[in-house]
């Protein structure tokens, strides 16, 4: 199975160029004042790292995409990195620009088709007054909405390889979706295979992540019970709604305390070091693998 061919190649790189990882540390470490500061709840500090990171990530992205499809024919380096990052930043940042632009348009078409129907709905309801109007309007409601969520996602199924093929063909951001659409209309049921491991293993990464969170704010397992303290003593616990104790305190509105958004932010960390490579290394095998040797 072409797939599997892909993410075992992906294992390869991997293992002949461990310094691939250090690309994976560099995008973390980026990563890693949002992701704390979200959790904290600290109002409007977040979405400003994230507006600079936008313009920060495709540089790190555009050099970790070359190493590893440098890595499948020889060894890469930091070089390399450095090098494609500096090239073909422009053009990931572009490409990403795009990529908020039919966001914003999509969304804006979306409000203006549902605003319609709740008009022509509402109508229709005013003119019979039943339950049943009122549960067709529900219905209709939901299959448009879910409607136009698959619309999304189908477009962005055919788009998603515009990275790799970025940096893998050497073009520019619209070229990039030309072949990411090209590949994608060559290959689909190859490409449903590679969501499919895709999503899988995102599942399985962010499980314990969110087993966590929930764990933590309903004060199960180690989330749970009071401490050894008498109340009012020192360090005794105040368990609120959330179910955590004050000695480890607590941080905005989420009532998460310090240790518990440490873990999480420890392992949102770990995890982006080590498979942001591999998923960049997967797309990358899977792209040269499926590419034409000659472009129409």
């Amino acid at each position: 199975m072409a797939t599997i061919r892909s993410l075992t190649e992906s294992f390869g790189v991997l293992k002949r160029n461990p310094v691939v990882f250090l690309a994976g540390l560099v995008y973390a470490v980026i990563l890693l004042p949002q992701t704390a500061l979200s959790l904290m709840e600290i109002p409007l500090l977040p979405q400003a790292l994230q507006a600079l990171t936008f313009f920060i990530t495709p540089f790190v992205l555009a050099g970790l995409l070359g190493m590893v499809y440098e890595g499948r024919v020889r060894s890469t380096g930091i070089g390399t990195f450095v090098k494609i990052g500096k090239s073909k930043y422009l053009s990931l940042l572009g490409a990403n620009l795009i990529q908020v632009a039919l966001g914003i348009i999509f969304g804006i078409v979306s409000f203006f088709v549902l605003l319609a129907l709740v008009f022509v709905l509402g109508i229709g309801i005013t003119t019979t007054s039943s339950d049943s109007g009122i549960a067709a309007f529900g219905v209709t409601f939901v299959v448009a909405v879910a409607g136009l969520v698959l619309v999304y996602l189908l477009v962005q199924f055919f788009l998603q390889f515009y990275a790799p093929a970025i940096v893998v063909d050497n073009v520019g951001a619209v070229g990039g979706y030309r072949r990411s659409v090209g590949l994608v209309k060559r290959n689909i049921i190859q490409t449903l295979g590679f969501g499919i491991v895709n999503l899988l293993l995102s599942l399985l990464l962010l499980s314990p992540g969110i087993l966590l969170a929930v764990a933590a704010f309903l004060g199960l397992g180690p989330f749970s019970g009071a401490s050894a303290a008498g109340p009012g003593a020192p360090g005794a616990s105040t368990a609120g709604a959330s179910g955590i104790s004050s000695t480890t305190g607590t941080t905005g509105e989420t009532g998460f305390g310090p240790m518990v958004i440490g873990g999480i932010v420890a392992y949102s960390f770990l995890t982006t070091v080590i498979m942001t490579p591999f998923r960049t290394a997967f797309s990358v095998s899977f792209y040269d693998n499926h590419r034409p040797s000659h472009w129409d």
